[in-house]
């Protein structure tokens, strides 16, 4: 007997090849919603310098005159009664040479409880870090940040690794609904060249006042001493004025440096004006060296929209007789040398 089979015409192909793609589809899309939710974001600043140091100038093409200029992605995935887990990685980009391509500035996984807090490993800023950042109006960034003297010893990042951030790190994070009150600790092992470390921070902002307090210890591997810092910080706002300051203190063997930053914006509209005054300390009871430098900044900030704006900085390093501080990316001066720096940019962030 011939057995009889049902023809497959070209419609019906057709038809079962939408099904099956439809089905597909429809499989993709449930698992995609599995996932965590994923963001790519990232700044680019760039801009045009004019550096003097001593009697050296220098005219460049400069970049992070405002922020750093990076890329990455963070994501997020809600695992359910207020528990969530995350990740975030962050690399510094060149936009003036078009380099980049690692996660030197932040590397994490992390797992969050709304009630209990977060804790965070990988490669993150440190405790004292956020202090110089936040409480600066000129954050760590350009011809007028702080961060130009205060980092380390002479405005150089030591020989400790962990100015700004540590290498095998384990933090905790303090959850967001404690009133006001936040903080961070954070340890990390002394693996490889970064050394053991740790460090914390516990501040307090409501309304019109922020104030935090920040500390470190990091066995410094490559001098073979203790690197020490602690900090505290605050901003004021007062209408349009925000007013900012920062006492900072750096201790290694028998070095000691010691910062006061008094800063603030005005900001009218799409118009901010910056301004900041800086005085650093530096001492050395081994040999008795004692100097001393200070840094005057002003600034201009046009904001053409909430991701774009061009800024205007102007800055000058005065130096003790014996003092060395400058205004990194020229030349070096010699003792008692000024230092100045002028710088025009556009910053896009997205």
């Amino acid at each position: 007997m011939t057995e009889t089979r049902p023809m497959k015409t070209k419609r019906g192909s057709q038809v079962l090849g939408r099904g099956l793609a439809l089905a597909v589809l429809c499989s993709s899309a449930g698992l995609a919603a599995a996932q965590s939710s994923v963001t790519i974001f990232g700044v680019m600043d760039v801009g045009v310098q004019r550096l003097s140091n001593g009697g050296k100038n220098l005219s460049l093409v400069s970049i992070d005159g405002m922020q750093t200029s990076r890329i990455g992605f963070r994501g997020t995935e809600d695992l359910g009664n207020g528990l969530s887990a995350s990740f975030h990685l962050e690399g510094a980009v060149g936009p003036d040479v078009g380099s980049g391509g690692d996660w030197r500035r932040r590397a994490t996984v992390s797992v969050s409880d709304k009630a209990a807090g977060e804790v965070r490993l990988g490669r993150d800023y440190v405790p004292t870090f956020w202090n110089i950042s936040r409480f600066n109006a000129f954050g760590t960034n350009g011809v007028g940040a702080a961060s130009n003297l205060v980092y380390g010893f002479d405005g150089a990042s030591s020989t400790a690794k962990t100015v700004i951030r540590s290498d095998n790190s384990v933090g905790y994070f303090l959850p967001s609904n404690l009133g006001g009150i936040y903080g961070q600790a954070m340890m990390a092992a002394g693996e490889g060249s970064t050394g053991k470390y740790v460090g914390g921070r516990l501040g307090y902002a409501q309304g019109s006042l922020d104030v935090a307090g920040a500390w470190s210890e990091t066995t410094n591997t490559a001098a073979g001493t203790k690197f020490k810092v602690g900090n505290l910080g605050g901003s004021y706002t007062v209408d349009a004025f925000k007013l900012l300051g920062l006492y900072h203190v750096s201790k290694q063997a028998t070095r000691e440096q010691t910062n006061w930053v008094l800063g603030g914006t005005y900001t009218q509209g799409a118009h901010v004006l910056r301004f900041s005054h800086v005085r650093s300390k530096n001492r050395d009871s081994a040999n008795g060296s004692d100097y001393s430098g200070k840094l005057l900044a002003l600034g201009y900030v046009y904001n053409l929209s909430k991701r774009s704006s061009i800024y205007a900085t102007t800055s000058r390093v005065q130096n003790s007789a014996t003092g060395k501080f400058l205004i990194p990316g020229g030349s070096a001066v010699l003792a008692g040398q000024s230092s100045t720096g002028t710088e025009l940019g556009i910053y896009h962030s997205f």
